[in-house]
């Protein structure tokens, strides 16, 4: 019995014991000190405070929604952001009138990377905007009588950097010019292109083939559309063709006048007929693009006899595109056609619809990962850049199917997945090595589609100086040797170095 008793005695002790334990309160994680951000906000020109500015810390690699810190500039410019968690960060200032400006910017590019260690304070940053650049004018017909709705864009060609951030888009040439911003004229002809930023720009009018925003409007669009274009784009100053354009230099708070005048011309009807695979009509949407200028695009769709009609084609060379729709809704390249359009009309075209290439495939990841539970896309990006991307969602099992694949070169890419730590080891079709020597689809072509992901990487750190100085905000980007149209998947997200001031954190290498 006393025996009972004295067990019976322990055990209480011991549950009392470990009441006691839970009751008494766990240490917490120590807390990450808080930063603190300052600085002022001035005009570039005379270094006048601007006040109302707005001041943003964007955290880099983040996720879907990155750590984001916002400040307004007081009346004597200076702003503060307090409770800033350490870590990189992109820093940007912005005032309406006034150029968008980076954190040590040495153009209207590019600038450094704010490295933030715990409990850091910085107040010394300054930024200097430069006054945006605008562009206005009007646009008149033959006759000097104002035309509502035309479209007026601005391009630039890409900078060095742009190209070389292009990677595995082998499809944008240098030359190649990029729209920037754009306007459409209201009812007394006139338009306005403001917040530019210095440089060389070229000028393009079109008739719009959007929706006007103005109000009152959408008589002219409807009109567009039944009747085609009645005028030719043109570059300033008044020429048709791109190579002919001459340039507007834009300085800081320039308001360059650039006026159109609109030649009528006879355009061109195309027309024809989809045909499947089997010979029957097909449900399909046709784009014509113009072959040296993307950013003249029209597109219809087939009626149920397969019969397709673009109005209004002014003269030029086009690449004319067969989109099938297929069973997830989604629109995938199966023609091609070369096109060379004068004044007169070009009908009963027919494109026939091809079935292409049908690639099973299966995507495995080497190490521990969860990724194969996210939302992961295997897509081939063709070379040649017309014919689009054909892609699939990889499911939980790691297999995907790539339908459709029409005869070219291509490259691979996979994305999604919300992992920064993987990168794609390998990609095989049967002995083809797909990363060094692409995707070369022709007929017969088959085979299953291997592609394998490390779930680790290696960092490389280090630092960048230009005569035993460092230097801030320079771009440092990782490339395969040799590198090659197909193996540009490899490179690295380019990065920049960080204000010498102000030591970097660790980054994860990002595919």
């Amino acid at each position: 019995m006393r025996s009972v008793l004295l067990l019976s005695a322990l055990v209480t002790a011991v549950a009392v014991n470990l009441l006691a334990q839970a009751a008494a309160p766990q240490p917490s994680p120590p807390k990450q000190e808080l930063c603190a951000v300052a600085g002022r906000v001035v005009t570039a020109a005379e270094g006048t405070p601007l006040r109302s500015a707005r001041v943003l810390l964007i955290a880099e690699r983040t996720g879907r929604e990155p750590r984001t810190y916002a400040a307004i500039s007081d009346g004597s410019g200076a702003f503060v952001l307090k409770n800033v968690a350490a870590g990189r960060y992109q820093v940007f200032a912005q005032h309406t009138g006034y150029v968008s400006q980076q954190y040590r910017s040495q153009s209207a590019e590019s600038g450094a990377v704010l490295a933030l260690q715990p409990g850091q304070q910085v107040s010394d940053i300054l930024f200097r905007l430069i006054l945006a650049a605008v562009v206005t004018g009007r646009v008149t017909d033959e006759d000097e009588e104002p035309m509502t709705g035309i479209q007026v864009m601005a391009l630039r060609r890409p900078s060095e950097d742009e190209v070389e951030d292009e990677g595995s888009i082998a499809a944008r040439k240098q030359d190649q010019l990029l729209p920037v911003s754009s306007a459409q004229t209201d009812d007394r002809g006139q338009y306005r292109i403001f917040c530019l930023d210095p440089g060389d720009y070229y000028l393009k009018a079109t008739e719009s083939q959007e929706s006007p925003m103005y109000s009152g409007g959408g008589g002219e669009y409807f009109a567009l559309q039944a009747l085609g274009a009645e005028y030719a784009p043109i570059y300033y100053p008044g020429v048709l063709q791109r190579s002919q354009a001459e340039a507007v230099s834009l300085r800081p708070g320039d308001e360059a006048q650039v006026d159109f005048s609109m030649r009528h011309i006879k355009t061109a009807e195309i027309s024809g007929r989809v045909l499947a695979p089997d010979g029957k009509p097909a449900s399909a949407m046709v784009e014509l693009r113009e072959k040296e200028d993307y950013t003249d695009n029209r597109n219809t769709n087939t009626d149920s006899d397969g019969k397709f009609l673009i109005k209004g084609v002014p003269p030029g060379t086009y690449i004319l595109l067969a989109y099938q729709q297929s069973t997830d809704n989604r629109y995938r390249p199966a023609a091609r056609q070369e096109l060379h359009v004068g004044n007169q009309n070009i009908d009963s075209l027919n494109l026939a619809l091809t079935r292409g290439t049908d690639f099973a495939g299966r995507l495995t990841v080497e190490g521990p990962s969860r990724l194969l539970n996210r939302h992961v896309y295997v897509s081939l990006l063709s070379t040649e850049g017309e014919m689009g991307v054909v892609g699939d969602r990889v499911k939980a099992d790691g297999s995907f199917e790539l339908t459709g694949v029409l005869e070219g070169s291509y490259t691979i890419q996979v994305y999604g997945g919300g992992e920064s730590s993987w990168y794609i080891k390998s990609a095989r079709l049967g002995s083809d090595d797909v990363i060094e020597h692409g995707l070369q689809v022709e007929k017969g072509t088959a085979g299953t589609l291997e592609i394998v992901l490390a779930a680790a990487t290696a960092q490389l750190a280090g630092s960048v100086a230009q005569d035993d100085k460092p230097v801030a905000g320079a771009r440092v980007r990782m490339v395969p040797d040799p590198e090659t149209t197909y193996n540009r998947i490899l490179r690295r997200a380019p990065t920049r170095t960080a204000n010498s001031c102000f030591p970097a954190l660790p980054r994860e290498n990002i595919v």
